[in-house]
């Protein structure tokens, strides 16, 4: 079976990382054409990260807000496939093979509906749907990426979400194509699990004890950054044996005036990474003891979700502190702190303070976690793509 993966995700996207190495485990042939218009420092050309035929090409023409409306116009000319076929061509492809087109980004279906206009005629369309678009309301009170999705509905034959609790916005929007659920869930095999363990094991009253969240950091669109640095400040000014990290992307203006106050309040005690490679990441959060994924409770994106991070904080013996309309939170209150929209913020920074001064309290929430994760596995789930591309495919 060949697939051909589409996606504008970043590079280090851990979704998109475990499905390509996921078929490539089960002996598929890949083909990833990634288009980058995010990662300035990412090289365009032939790339491989698990033993597929990739290629990137770079939408960089300009800077800030008119990449991003030239991204979204390119999309639709047939610039993008002229290029996506030149690229298959270095790689090799054989355009008279059927294939599976499977799409990672709403911006990018019209380009699968072209290459199946032109050539492709008897491969089948997958969309992984990562989000409710239609809830992501933008410019104006337009869903951009809802437009594209609208557009080549017709031409999809199987649907991907993240949330049983997606299912029936999908299916009103894309009434004929096969729907299956891939959760957000980690791959096991990449964590280490004596370290995780040592970790758990070894918590005393006097530990020194490690909080974490590295992500999305926009607080001007939903993750609420400003009750993050409420709690690092607090939790910080309470207790000697605490650090504090913080990392990602996406920080606006003033929330970075807030954390580099923190930086220098708290030297010793606090960092700011910016930008964390996956690697790194996966090192620190199994180094970390708590971990945090807080939405703003005014945000109008506040849909039922499968986060990736409040998985990966599981595995890794972490105790999620969580704000958001998350996937299973019955079991997850087992070993979280988990807050709904109306919680005050004193309430959220009351409890995290709290639960750092109760050591016995948070190894039980860390082993507890770390026990729970073994049912929130990317092995789990994934063969459900290869049931969704064996009902699609024609042999």
């Amino acid at each position: 079976m060949d697939v051909i993966i589409l996606d504008a995700h970043p590079e280090e996207d851990a979704r998109i990382k475990r499905h390509v190495k996921y078929l490539i485990d089960q002996g598929l042939n890949v083909y990833r054409i990634h288009y980058n218009h995010i990662d300035e420092s990412a090289k365009p050309g032939v790339f491989s990260q698990f033993g597929e035929k990739g290629f990137r090409i770079n939408i960089s023409v300009f800077q800030g807000k008119l990449r991003t409306l030239y991204y979204l116009s390119y999309c639709l000319r047939r610039k993008i496939l002229t290029e996506c076929l030149k690229a298959l061509e270095i790689l090799n492809f054989d355009p008279v093979r059927p294939y599976i087109l499977h799409v990672h980004d709403p911006q990018l279906l019209p380009l699968a509906a072209m290459l199946v206009r032109n050539g492709l005629l008897s491969s089948k369309i997958v969309y992984d749907r990562h989000e409710l678009y239609e809830e992501l309301v933008q410019r104006y009170g337009i869903s951009i990426p809802a437009f594209y999705e609208k557009h080549i509905k017709n031409f999809i034959s199987g649907i991907v979400i993240v949330s049983e609790h997606h299912f029936n916005p999908a299916r009103r929007l894309f009434p004929k194509p096969h729907i299956v659920t891939v959760p957000n869930y980690p791959l096991s095999e990449v964590y280490d699990t004596s370290i995780i363990n040592d970790k758990i094991q070894s918590l005393k009253s006097d530990s020194q004890i490690n909080a974490i969240y590295i992500g999305g950091l926009n607080n001007l669109l939903d993750r609420d950054v400003d009750l993050l640095i409420k709690i690092a400040d607090n939790t910080l000014q309470s207790y000697d044996n605490v650090n504090f990290i913080i990392g990602g992307t996406y920080l606006d203006a003033q929330s970075k005036v807030k954390i580099d106050a923190l930086s220098k309040k708290y030297a010793d005690k606090f960092q700011f990474l910016g930008y964390v490679p996956r690697e790194k990441t996966i090192e620190l959060t199994q180094k970390a003891h708590i971990g945090f994924f807080l939405l703003r409770p005014d945000t109008r994106y506040w849909v039922k979700a499968s986060p990736n991070k409040v998985f990966e904080y599981l595995i890794c013996g972490t105790v999620p502190i969580i704000r958001v309309d998350v996937d299973h939170a019955d079991a997850l209150k087992k070993c979280s702190l988990i807050f709904g929209r109306s919680d005050d913020d004193d309430v959220i920074v009351k409890a995290v303070l709290d639960l750092v001064g109760d050591s016995a309290r948070l190894k039980d929430l860390m082993m507890a976690a770390k026990v729970l994760s073994a049912d929130y596995t990317w092995e789990v789930v994934a063969f459900r793509y290869i049931e969704l591309y064996n009902l699609l495919s024609p042999s």
